[in-house]
């Protein structure tokens, strides 16, 4: 995915809800995905899965080899020699995913058995943008009619000043254009109150940002979470908000969090709906030379295949970039 602004390209088919990602991947080629620390047999599983929808078509395995072997023969999946690159340690095994991606092998990395500190360190050195973050597609029954919004970040950035909010929401309006189709995507930058309030700094933070000029897209803030998603929390207002903040809220497509706390604790919130049937997730990391996807051991397997789909739609629309 490019920086905004960009030229026109072809479009991507919109997503409706975040089980289309694995139907659109599944028409796109088949991708090369690069397991640092594959030797866990629930991530062999997932990548079959999605070699099974036609997303994956080769999976490279690092780490120690004798644990992948017997990994693979559990799954009763077969390995190419070459597929199997060993590692004698953490720091080993991101270093030669970085040199995979590097040389054009790989073209999405899963985060496998592997420390996620050793191998951000090392994937550092592919960054393509300011600002690395998680943008996370999610939809949930209870919010926002169940409509597909998205999420940032909960996971990667930590340090959330003026510039690097600036990144996150830069990353997240490219998702929302490249990824799931919408033209002008609607952002709330979020905080505990929609006014102005010397104490509460993020909303300072979210009237900064939407003083900024953002080409393609509506950005507002700051934005209580309920006028962010809720036509009747805004209804309640009876016009007391701007036009400029009309535009956004109770109809936002992406939500920004003020930093990773509120963020993760609104991640794990959504993470219980889902286990509960009632919403799905998907994440990718923006802001390397390829997608980037870090699971977690309590992701269902459907978060976990949206994801791998997800990575597969960004690493499209990566080289239709590319190719001019």
């Amino acid at each position: 995915m490019s920086p905004s602004p960009r030229p026109a390209r072809r479009a991507l088919p919109r997503i409706e809800r975040v089980s289309d990602l694995a139907l659109i991947a599944g028409h796109l080629p088949p991708r090369s995905v690069i397991i640092p620390g594959g030797d866990r047999t629930e991530d062999l599983r997932l990548v079959e899965s999605a070699r099974d929808h036609g997303i994956v078509d080769r999976c490279i395995l690092v780490g120690d080899g004798p644990s992948i072997e017997r990994a693979a023969e559990e799954v009763g999946i077969p390995l190419a020699a070459e597929d199997v690159v060993h590692a004698t340690s953490h720091e080993e095994a991101a270093a030669a995913t970085v040199e995979y991606v590097r040389n054009g092998q790989a073209e999405v990395i899963l985060k496998g058995n592997i420390s996620t500190p050793v191998l951000n360190r090392a994937i550092l050195q592919l960054r393509v943008r300011p600002t690395i973050s998680l943008v996370t597609m999610f939809d949930a029954a209870p919010i926002a009619g169940g409509r597909p919004l998205l999420l940032t970040d909960p996971g990667v950035t930590v340090s959330c000043d003026y510039e690097r909010m600036v990144g996150l929401v830069t990353n997240a309006i490219d998702v929302a254009h490249d990824i799931m189709g919408i033209t002008r995507p609607r952002v709330a930058i979020l905080s505990a109150n929609e006014k102005i309030i010397a104490s509460l700094p993020s909303t300072q933070m979210g009237q900064d940002l939407s003083a900024r000029h953002w080409p393609g897209a509506a950005v507002y803030g700051p934005l209580s979470f309920d006028l962010a998603v809720s036509p009747d929390s805004v209804a309640l207002k009876e016009g007391a908000l701007s036009d400029v903040a009309a535009e956004v809220a109770g109809q936002a497509d992406i939500l920004v969090c003020p930093g990773i706390d509120a963020a993760n604790v609104l991640y794990k919130v959504i993470m219980e709906i889902v286990k509960y049937g009632l919403g799905t997730t998907a994440g990718v990391t923006v802001g390397v030379a390829v997608p980037y996807v870090i699971l977690s051991r309590a992701d269902n397997v459907e978060t976990k295949l949206q994801s791998i789909a997800m990575c597969s739609l960004a690493a499209e629309r990566m080289t239709m970039a590319k190719d001019g």
